[in-house]
């Protein structure tokens, strides 16, 4: 489940963010100066850029041996995030961008003899790719005949005009598209490698149009209008929660009441802040429907001491305390604290009367944040990530699961069913009947498995806010799972099946199956699917249950951070030595 949050991460838009200043190169000027941009969760804004790391590390690493003072090593530090920080992709790309191309003109401008290489793995590729493009086609921070290569592991922008791949041949194309500018002067300088297995960098959009259509979609979650609805919709603030500590920080707050000199008023502010900055994320993901029955269904059911499995325990005690109630606690408890110190008093004497209102409080917190701060740290701990990557995992998930079950349901067999079966009761013809209500169980069988597997409010909602056909499908999913009980017909069915005694089916409201049948008929989910998967007359249901199984297949697999593994010449060398190996000898050519 968590992993299905980096399909929903992959597609290339610009952003306007805030902006962070950007750690100097080197003072003194080397002969070549090596960018290098880590992928998702590989660094930060505060990394220190002079430290290798992340799967290119060894790369770096191997510059430097061969070349030493005479060569510069940079590692980029950017937001590198996706969607777990109140951020989209899009948003934390841009910083690399954007970073990235203020230390190359910096460098540049002031070392003029100095010549680059570029280097990005996962997003970071993602960005080096637009970086060399810009570049090639003169668009960028430094001149095309100053760049000596740019390697490029696993490219959501892979397949574009002027990159040189090395390795095994892909089946597709990176999922953001490729670049429609080409690398320009820069071709046969630009190093692309892609694990044949890597949805990332080589996904076949006409074999995949719906993670291909929700990849881009996702990717491009700007920051204004509607987009900007969507991207708040999609993304949690995990960035200053303190799962693990919560009941660390509960203690503080409560130490901070016991003091031997009184109520410590600044230590419980803080805790309480602390606290809210850790609850705050997480009653809007249990407001929001992402973590809805049919999701924490999923995270249980997943292997125990497996991350998803602690997410759904941490879900479930988080449902059993009132957040809500303990976000307005501690706000609360924060805001009269913040205001007596306003007024310069940074102790308060227990049991005055100013005091009665924070120990109250504090009274009314424990009790309702008891079942959370019971949970083992350690199982917080392991959940954290899962959690804060929720959103975009389960709309991934449940939109593949949604459309594969629609596609898969007979509307002419159930509508025919439907209007036969009232019949056969009419005519006391128990063994039609029996008959016909066998068919429709097995008919039926796909939406009932749909309705457990999806949160129909909230995904409608959330593909309701996407560009054009998102919003049909949304209509469907809501028309079949909200407007037709499921749940009722299958008790029917169930009931004249197991009762063939026809004088006791009329008890069985029997005339909910004509008004199922109505609602069902009115949908046009024949345009709805193709509307939404490809622009094609014939949408294949098997095909979208095998896309389905094929993403699940390559998440677990791990090939998107096998590239160490990945043999990419007749040397026997893998994916990073080649890189580094290029580098080298771009490097060695040049000097």
């Amino acid at each position: 489940m968590a992993a299905t949050i980096v399909t929903a991460c992959l597609a290339v838009g610009s952003a306007a963010t805030a902006t962070a200043a950007v750690p100097a190169p080197p003072a003194e000027c080397a002969a070549t100066f090596n960018l290098f941009i880590p992928g998702t969760w590989e660094t930060d804004e505060a990394a220190d850029p002079a430290q290798p790391r992340g799967m290119l590390g060894p790369a770096a690493e191997a510059v430097r041996r061969e070349h030493g003072s005479d060569t510069d090593i940079y590692f980029v530090p950017y937001m590198a995030r996706a969607f777990d920080n109140g951020y989209t992709y899009a948003d934390s790309k841009s910083t690399a961008l954007n970073n990235a191309q203020q230390v190359l003109r910096d460098y540049s401008s002031r070392c003029p003899a100095a010549e680059f290489t570029i280097s990005g793995y996962s997003q970071g590729a993602d960005a080096a790719g637009d970086l060399a493009s810009a570049i090639g086609n003169d668009q960028g921070p430094v001149p095309a005949d100053r760049v000596l290569a740019v390697g490029l592991l696993a490219d959501p922008g892979a397949g574009t005009r002027g990159e040189s791949v090395v390795g095994p041949p892909t089946p597709g194309t990176g999922i953001a598209d490729p670049r429609p500018q080409g690398m320009g002067s820069l071709a046969g300088r630009v190093f692309s490698i892609c694990h044949p297995g890597d949805l990332y960098c080589s996904i076949q959009k006409g074999a995949n149009p719906l993670l291909g259509y929700l990849g881009s979609l996702l990717g491009k979650t700007l920051s204004s209008g509607d987009n900007s609805r969507l991207a708040k919709t999609l993304t949690s603030d995990f960035s200053k929660a303190d799962l693990a500590g919560t009941a660390t920080t509960v203690g503080d707050l409560n130490a901070a009441l016991t003091t031997p000199g009184g109520i410590e008023l600044g230590r419980l502010r803080d805790s309480a802040d602390k606290l809210a900055d850790t609850i705050d994320p997480l009653a809007d993901l249990l407001g929001s429907g992402a973590a809805g029955p049919a999701t924490l269904s999923r995270l249980t059911a997943a292997p125990a001491g497996t991350a998803e499995n602690d997410a759904g325990q941490v879900l479930t005690t988080a449902r059993q305390s009132d957040l809500s109630g303990v976000v307005s606690t501690v706000r609360t408890i924060a805001d009269t604290a913040g205001s007596l110190l306003s007024t310069g008093v940074g102790m308060l004497q227990t049991g005055s009367a100013q005091a009665v209102p924070l120990t109250t409080a504090a009274d009314r917190l424990g009790r309702l944040i008891a079942p959370l701060v019971a949970t083992p740290a350690d199982t917080l701990a392991a959940a954290a990530g899962t959690l804060a990557g929720l959103k975009p995992a389960v709309l991934v998930q449940q939109t593949i699961d949604a459309v594969a079950k629609i596609g898969t349901l007979d509307i002419p067999g159930i509508l025919s069913n439907l209007a036969l079966l009232p019949k056969k009761v009419a005519a006391l013809d128990a063994p039609g009947a029996l008959a016909v209500a066998g068919q429709l169980a097995g008919q039926f069988k796909p939406l009932l498995e749909l309705a457990d597997a999806v949160d129909p409010q909230w995904l409608s909602q959330i593909l309701s806010m996407f560009p054009g056909p998102c919003a049909r499908l949304a209509a469907a999913v809501t028309s079949l799972l909200s407007q037709v009980d499921t749940s009722r017909i299958a008790g029917i069915i169930d009931r004249i099946q197991q009762d063939p005694d026809p004088a006791d089916w009329a008890s069985a409201g029997l005339d909910l199956l004509t008004d199922a049948a109505q609602q069902i008929g009115h949908l046009d989910l024949t345009g709805a699917l193709a509307a939404f998967t490809a622009p094609a007359e014939h949408v294949d249901p098997v095909a979208l249950i095998d896309e389905g199984l094929s993403a699940a297949d390559f998440f677990a697999s791990g090939v998107h951070a096998d590239y160490g593994s990945l043999v990419v010449d007749q040397d026997g060398r893998n994916a990073i030595q080649w890189l580094g190996d290029q580098l080298n000898l771009e490097i060695g050519h040049a000097g």
